[in-house]
């Protein structure tokens, strides 16, 4: 009885053997290192002669791991203190989860406890995609990276794109939502934990499928635009949106195909049997589209230099004008400023006679503008109102008369006249 209570109780008289282990169960990641640790205790009269970690193995007799082929390199034991003992595992790998246990022998005691040791599981990581990993463009995806136990201390997560890592990523959370999901989302993505970027995750392929629709109503260019003259060249352009992409065919209004199929439907040496209405249409396994008409008007060559000459002309003799009525109107100025200054009379207001010559530069714009743009010019003869005084003595007054009236004076004398 005695030895049966020495074996698992590890009590030995009045004193006891004991190990403890203050962590029951870790979550390590893949690839990093781990330390374990316990306390023991034995009587003081017992002496320490040995002490090893193990890896419990059912039915197995345990071994130090240091001396375990499995362990070659990666296993010590970095902390010696009394009462105090330390594993540490490095290059952690899968195959290193299992229960580990502390055991000592002394002057008097083996250590064989049957109580569990430390627990340890080594996790890697992986990425979980949901709904499926093949998807339509505008769904909602949650990728998830995911780990066979939680880690300590609550990592941050980081996400990769085809190796690159996604923008705003990181946080505590495991998740990255795509939501919607479009065609820019598609590619490998992987993750990794903070501080440990080099241990990623394999990669998890995510497909979007775009949406099926038929071509858009196509729109349509043509380049040069404008005028188009005889023995040029032009493009005509045509795009619309679709999924799958759209091909194209041009046509002739009331015609078959024109050129090869296409986008673009370039014409070069164009001539007037050329010209009219063009339309092309897009189409996909859908559907198809046809475009609104284009009209591309062919001029020659002698009308289209006729018209620039005449515009030309035309820009001239407006600008001529303008000049002269500019230079007229000066002079007309200068000449009625002087005429005051010789008079020696100070400025009434009143308008100057008109000037034959601004007359008829004026009849010749009328002429020479449009008709629409034309000022009707009425030739009036300027009435002038003449008042004359005859005065024959300081009491007679003779009346007003207008111009159109004679005016007669029976005496002689001296008149003064007011215009």
């Amino acid at each position: 009885m005695a030895l049966f209570l020495k074996y698992f109780s590890g009590v030995q008289g009045n004193s006891c053997y004991r190990v403890s282990y203050p962590t029951r169960t870790m979550c390590v990641l893949q690839g990093t290192s781990v330390d374990i640790s316990c306390t023991y205790s034995h009587p003081p009269d017992a002496t320490l002669i040995y002490k090893y970690w193990f890896k419990w193995r059912a039915n197995q007799e345990p071994s130090d791991l240091q001396s375990d082929s499995e362990y070659e390199g990666r296993a010590e034991y970095p902390v010696e203190e009394t009462g105090r003992s330390t594993l540490r595992i490095t290059d952690l790998r899968v195959t290193d989860s299992a229960e580990y246990r502390f055991t000592f022998i002394t002057s008097h005691y083996e250590w064989k406890s049957i109580l569990h040791g430390t627990t340890l599981t080594v996790t890697g990581l992986r990425v979980e995609v949901t709904p499926v990993a093949t998807v339509t463009e505008g769904q909602r995806v949650t990728l998830t990276c995911i780990t066979s136990c939680p880690l300590a201390d609550k990592p941050s997560y980081i996400w990769y794109q085809n190796n690159g890592p996604v923008t705003g990523s990181e946080n505590p959370e495991n998740q990255l939502v795509l939501d919607p999901v479009g065609p820019q989302h598609a590619g490998s993505y992987s993750c990794s934990v903070r501080n440990y970027p080099h241990l990623r995750s394999p990669e998890e392929t995510l497909t979007v499928q775009c949406t099926m629709n038929a071509p858009q109503t196509p729109s349509v260019s043509v380049s040069p635009s404008g005028e188009v003259v005889e023995g040029s060249s032009v493009t005509l352009s045509c795009s619309s949106d679709a999924n799958p992409a759209a091909n194209y065919t041009w046509f002739k209004e009331h015609e078959d195909s024109v050129g090869e199929p296409g986008q673009n439907y370039t014409i070069t040496n164009i001539t007037s049997e050329l010209g009219g209405h063009y339309y092309c249409q897009a189409h996909n396994a859908i559907g198809r589209h046809n475009s609104t008409l284009l009209f591309i008007n062919v001029t020659d060559k002698s009308s289209s230099l006729t018209t620039v000459a005449v515009r030309t002309v035309a820009v001239l003799l407006v600008t001529m004008v303008i000049f002269l009525l500019i230079f007229l109107w000066m002079r007309r100025k200068r000449a009625s400023r002087k005429a005051r200054d010789q008079r020696g009379r100070p400025d009434t207001g009143e308008e100057p006679l008109p000037d034959p010559e601004y007359d008829d530069v004026l009849h010749l714009t009328n002429r020479l503008a449009p008709a629409a743009q034309r000022e009707p010019i009425e030739e009036q003869d300027d009435i002038h109102n003449v008042s004359i005084h005859i005065s024959h003595s300081e009491n007679q007054e003779v009346p007003h008369r207008s111009a159109d009236s004679p005016v007669q004076s029976d005496r002689a004398g001296p008149s003064r006249v007011q215009l």
